[in-house]
């Protein structure tokens, strides 16, 4: 059987991609490479039987189980996951959300009701208003971050927040998914990782560090206390979105 997989598409999940190549597990699964949210949507739609989802979508999936040694993760500031500001953090009123990422939206919130104590309107589609900052995520980050002069780094917040690692995405499978291709994720993702630390692996610099200081990949014990923190947390959320 060719199971099919998504995993997500930015920068973060090269290790994964890369190592499916080298290893030839890119040819043996039906690998889907696209935006968070659509990784979750393609599982809860039964499209993928194994996805990199992201974890503020995981009480909406449907039966599964939580599947392999390493996630998407950062224990400090990450610089991909960012509240990027026109103005200074307690003069914010109103947030444009990031319509690929549940998890880093609903982290800002979090951050805002428990870390900064301050209440903000978001909005989570465009509506003609200019927020004064906007949640951003992924490769955006690297291209838009100039343009804002008041940069918070979500990771980086909930660390001193909470004293732990954030979780952005777990791998996940359905529970009649046998462990054959977890072990081969593992591999996989071991390979690319050699891949980035090799000579040969035609990576800018700043990528090189990205890739081994500002994304921490084992699902380890304090990982996963993180996840179910942030579990938690999410069903205390007091939202606020604008029309």
């Amino acid at each position: 059987m060719k199971y099919r997989l998504a995993l997500v598409e930015y920068l973060n999940t090269l290790p994964f991609y890369e190592g499916m190549r080298l290893t030839g597990v890119d040819q043996e699964l039906e690998v889907h490479r696209v935006v968070p949210s659509q990784c979750a949507r393609m599982f809860k739609e039964e499209k993928v039987d194994i996805s990199l989802c992201p974890v503020g979508a995981l009480d909406e999936m449907p039966e599964h189980k939580i599947v392999g040694d390493y996630c998407i993760g950062a224990d400090g500031p990450v610089g991909t996951v960012m509240l990027l500001s026109t103005v200074p953090l307690h003069h914010i009123k109103t947030v444009k959300l990031d319509p690929n990422s549940r998890t880093s939206n609903l982290l800002v919130q979090i951050l805002a009701q428990r870390y900064w104590q301050t209440e903000w309107t978001y909005y989570d589609k465009e509506n003609g208003i200019v927020p004064d900052a906007c949640v951003m995520i992924g490769d955006n980050v690297f291209k838009e971050k100039a343009n804002y002069p008041y940069q918070y780094d979500l990771a980086g917040a909930w660390k001193e927040l909470t004293g732990l690692p954030m979780v952005f995405a777990v791998w996940i499978a359905k529970p009649e998914v046998s462990n054959e291709p977890i072990l081969k994720i593992n591999d996989s993702f071991k390979a690319g990782m050699e891949y980035v630390k090799s000579n040969e692996n035609h990576l800018q610099q700043w990528q090189v560090d990205y890739l081994q200081r500002s994304i921490s990949y084992p699902l380890d014990d304090n990982k996963k206390r993180a996840l179910a923190m942030f579990r938690s947390w999410i069903g205390h959320l007091q939202l606020s979105f604008a029309p």
